[in-house]
C-alpha cells in the first residue's frame, strides 16, 4: 500500500486524498533524525543535497521549530533522562543555546507558533490526560516553563498529535493522527471540539508530520519500514525504521553531504513465501512469493535460541498460555516443535505477553533486545498480522 496524501493545500478544504498525483509542491524540506547516534540529516527541497551534523545524545526526542524568530527552523531536542528541553538556533553540530526544565515524565513536545507572533514554543502533550497544554513563551537559564497559559481536552486514547497551520492562517493548531484507522484529523482551531476535516493517510505504523505547501501545512506520512515520505510530488525514499521524521524551512544549507542510509535489504536467503529471522539483529522480515518485502519490524527474542537453520510453521493458535506464571499471549505462530534441539516446549512467534493482571511483560520500545524465554515476541498488531499472513507450512529461516 502507498502512502496516500491530500491532493490539494490544506487551506482549500482537502476535498480529495488519492496515491501520489497532484500539483502541489512542497515548500518545506524534509529530514530524518536517528536516535541511535544523534545524527540528523536535511534535505533541501530545490536541489535534494543533504546537510548532515550530530546535535544530542541516543534516546533524544528531536524536533524543529523556529525558535529565534528569524523565520528559520532549526533542531530541538527532549531530553528524557533529565526532563530538559535543549534549543539551537542554527542547523549545525554545537552546543543548546537554550535549555529548560519541560513538563512531567512521559509528556510529549508539541512546537508550534500558537499565538501568530511568529515564533515557535515548545507546549505540552499530555497522553495520560489526552490533554494539550498551550505555552506562548520559551523557558530559558534552566529553568521551568512555568503554568501553561490554558489547555484542552482533545481526541482519544492512543491518538498521535502533530501541529500545523492547516488553513493559511498563520496560526498553528494541534491534528490528530489515529493509527488505529490511518486517519488524520485537523482542526482549525485550538481547542476542545470536533475536527474540521479528516482524511485517510495511512496505516497504523506511520509517523505523520506536517509539510508546508502552496501556503498552508498538509500532514504527511512517513513510513518507517521503507523509509519512504509520501510528499506531494512523490515518495520520497529518505531514512529508515530507526530514524525519526522531521519537516520545516530550513534556510540556506550548506548540502554535500551523504544521506541517511537506506533500510537495510532482507536477508538472501532462500526463496518463496518465507520468514527470516535473524537472532542477532532481533529483525523479522516476511518476503511473498514474487519476492516482495511485506513487512520488517524488531522483535525480543532469546540470545542463540532457536538453532539456525530452516523449520516450518505448524501450528497456530489465537490464544496461548505460557507454562508458567499464568503469562499469556496472542496470535501464536509455532515454528520449533518441542525436542528439536532438546527444547522441552515449542517456540513461535506471538505477541507481548502479559502477567495475569494485563500488564506486558516489556514494552514496544525495548523490542530489538534480547528478553525471551525462547519465543519471539512481537508488537500486538505485527503479531496479528503475521497470525493471518502466515499459513501453515511457511517456511521460517533463523539465521545470525
Amino acid at each position: 500500500m502507498q502512502i496516500r496524501h491530500a491532493v490539494a493545500a490544506v487551506a482549500a478544504a482537502f476535498a480529495a486524498a488519492v496515491l501520489f498525483a497532484g500539483p502541489a509542491f512542497a515548500a518545506d524540506g524534509v529530514g530524518v533524525v536517528d536516535e541511535r547516534t544523534g545524527e540528523w540529516y536535511l534535505r533541501d527541497p530545490a536541489t535534494g543535497e543533504t546537510t548532515r551534523f550530530y546535535y544530542g545524545n541516543p534516546g533524544d526526542l528531536p524536533f524543529v521549530g523556529d525558535w529565534d524568530c528569524d523565520g528559520v527552523e532549526t533542531p530541538g531536542l527532549y531530553r528524557r533522562s533529565d526532563g530538559y528541553v535543549y534549543l539551537r538556533n542554527s542547523n549545525t553540530q554545537g552546543v543548546a543555546d537554550v535549555r529548560f526544565f519541560f513538563g512531567n515524565p512521559g509528556d510529549v513536545p508539541l512546537v508550534g507558533d500558537f499565538d501568530g507572533d511568529g515564533c515557535d514554543t515548545v507546549s505540552v502533550w499530555r497522553p495520560s490526560e489526552n490533554r494539550v497544554y498551550v505555552i506562548d513563551r520559551l523557558g530559558s537559564d534552566g529553568r521551568g516553563l512555568g503554568a501553561a497559559d490554558f489547555s484542552f481536552l482533545l481526541g482519544n486514547p492512543g491518538d498521535v498529535p502533530f501541529v500545523g497551520d492547516f488553513d493559511g492562517d498563520g496560526v498553528d493548531t494541534v491534528g490528530l493522527y489515529r493509527p488505529g484507522t490511518g486517519t488524520a484529523y485537523l482542526f482549525d482551531r485550538l481547542g476542545p471540539g470536533v475536527a474540521t476535516r479528516s482524511l485517510e493517510l495511512g496505516t497504523r505504523d506511520d509517523r505523520v508530520i506536517a509539510l508546508r505547501v502552496a501556503g498552508a501545512d498538509l500532514p504527511v506520512a512517513f513510513r518507517p519500514g521503507t523509509g519512504t515520505f509520501g510528499l506531494p510530488d512523490g515518495e520520497l525514499q529518505y531514512g529508515s525504521a530507526r530514524t525519526i521524521p522531521i519537516a520545516g524551512e530550513f534556510g540556506p544549507l550548506p548540502g554535500g553531504d551523504e544521506p541517511p542510509p537506506p533500510p537495510p535489504p532482507y536477508p538472501d536467503v532462500g526463496s518463496g513465501k518465507r520468514i527470516i529471522y535473524s537472532n542477532g539483529q532481533q529483525r523479522v522480515w516476511l518476503i511473498d512469493e514474487n519476492e516482495r518485502l511485506v513487512d520488517t519490524y524488531l522483535v525480543s527474542g532469546r540470545k542463540g535460541i532457536p538453532l539456525l537453520g530452516t523449520y516450518r510453521v505448524f501450528s497456530k493458535s489465537v490464544n496461548a498460555r505460557a507454562p508458567y506464571g499464568g503469562i499469556t499471549m496472542k496470535h501464536m505462530v509455532r515454528f520449533v516443535r518441542p525436542g528439536t534441539f532438546g527444547n522441552r516446549w515449542s517456540y513461535g512467534f506471538h505477541s507481548l505477553p502479559r502477567w495475569p493482571d494485563g500488564r506486558p511483560l516489556q514494552t514496544e520500545a525495548e523490542l530489538g533486545t534480547f528478553r525471551s524465554g525462547g519465543c519471539v515476541r512481537q508488537a500486538d498488531h505485527k503479531a496479528e498480522a503475521l497470525y493471518e499472513w502466515a499459513d501453515l507450512g511457511t517456511v521460517v529461516h533463523v539465521i545470525p
